[in-house]
C-alpha cells in the first residue's frame, strides 16, 4: 500500500476514534443513544483520581475532604468496581467506600476507622449522605456510571450555560431510588452532563441539583471528563463540590484491591496506591 494511502487510513481511523464520544446527528439521536454516549466517556479499563470535596453549610462554613479513588472495569463481566479512600480530615483517614457493580443491585461496603471493621451499606443507608457530604451513596454510584440502566425519554433540546444540550428524563422504578424523576441536560458536543436535577415524589420542584462546569472538562485519551462537579441540596441550602485534582486513565490496578478483606486491611494500615 502506498505511504500516502496508509497515512490517510491512519488519519481517518484517528478521526473516528476522536469522535467516538460525540453524536454525529444530534437531531435524530434517541435517549438511549445519548445515554450510551455519556457512558462512552468512561475508560474501558481503569482510572485513578485524586479528589477534593468541599462542603459548605448554609452558614458558609467549609469542610474539606481529600480522597483517592480507584475505578476498574472487569474485562470479563464488563461490570465496574469503585473504591474511594479518604486521607483527610484526620478523623476520616483510612475511611473507605467500596462499590462492586452487580445486577440487579450493586454491593456496597464501607470501612470506618472508629469501628475497625467493614460494614455493608444497606438499601436503607444508600439514601444517606456519604461521609457528611451532599452526595448520597446513590448519587455517587450514578456519578460513577454504576446506575445507568434506567430507561429514559428525550425532551426538547435547550441551551444551558451557552451550550447546546440534549434534555432527557428518567423515572427510576418505585422503591429502587430516593428519587421519582431525574432530568439531565447533556452537552451535545462532549456528552458530559452539564446539569442534573433530582425530584422526589412529594415535590414538584427539584430537591437536588448537580452541575458541571464546561470550562473544567478535559479531553482524555478515552473521552471527555469533568474536573469540577457541584451538588446542591435545595432543601438544606448546602452544597458539596468535587474537584478532581489528578486523573490517570488505563492505570494497572490489582483486582484484589476491590475486596472486603483488602478494604479492611488498607483502612487499618493506611495503605494507598498499588500502581
Amino acid at each position: 500500500m502506498p505511504f500516502r494511502s496508509f497515512a490517510l487510513l491512519v488519519v481517518c481511523a484517528l478521526a473516528m476514534a476522536a469522535s467516538a464520544q460525540t453524536i454525529r446527528e444530534p437531531a435524530a439521536a434517541t435517549a438511549l443513544e445519548i445515554q450510551q454516549c455519556v457512558q462512552q466517556n468512561f475508560p474501558d479499563d481503569s482510572m485513578v483520581q485524586t479528589v477534593k470535596m468541599v462542603s459548605v453549610d448554609r452558614m458558609g462554613v467549609e469542610r474539606v475532604l481529600e480522597a483517592e479513588m480507584w475505578w476498574q472495569k472487569n474485562q470479563d463481566t464488563r461490570l465496574s468496581n469503585v473504591l474511594m479512600t479518604f486521607d483527610n480530615p484526620p478523623e476520616l483517614r483510612g475511611a473507605s467506600v467500596l462499590i462492586i457493580e452487580k445486577k440487579p443491585q450493586n454491593d456496597m461496603f464501607m470501612f470506618l476507622p472508629e469501628l475497625g471493621k467493614t460494614r455493608r451499606i444497606t438499601s436503607q443507608m444508600v439514601q444517606g449522605n456519604m461521609m457528611g457530604t451532599d452526595y448520597s451513596y446513590e448519587d455517587f454510584q450514578r456519578m460513577q456510571g454504576l446506575l445507568s440502566g434506567i430507561e429514559s425519554k428525550r425532551l426538547p433540546d435547550e441551551t444551558i450555560a451557552e451550550r447546546k444540550a440534549f434534555v432527557t428524563e428518567s423515572a427510576p422504578a418505585e422503591g429502587s431510588s430516593e428519587y421519582s424523576l431525574i432530568r439531565s441536560w447533556i452537552d451535545q458536543e462532549t456528552c458530559v452532563p452539564l446539569q442534573v436535577e433530582f425530584f422526589s415524589k412529594d415535590s414538584a420542584e427539584p430537591v437536588k441539583r448537580m452541575t458541571m462546569k464546561h470550562a473544567s472538562v478535559t479531553k482524555e485519551t478515552t473521552g471527555f471528563m469533568p474536573r469540577e462537579i457541584a451538588m446542591k441540596d435545595l432543601r438544606t441550602e448546602t452544597a458539596t463540590t468535587i474537584v478532581i485534582e489528578k486523573l490517570q486513565v488505563s492505570v494497572p490496578i490489582e483486582r484484589k484491591r476491590f475486596s472486603q478483606s483488602e478494604l479492611e486491611r488498607q483502612g487499618r494500615f493506611g495503605g494507598t496506591s498499588t500502581h
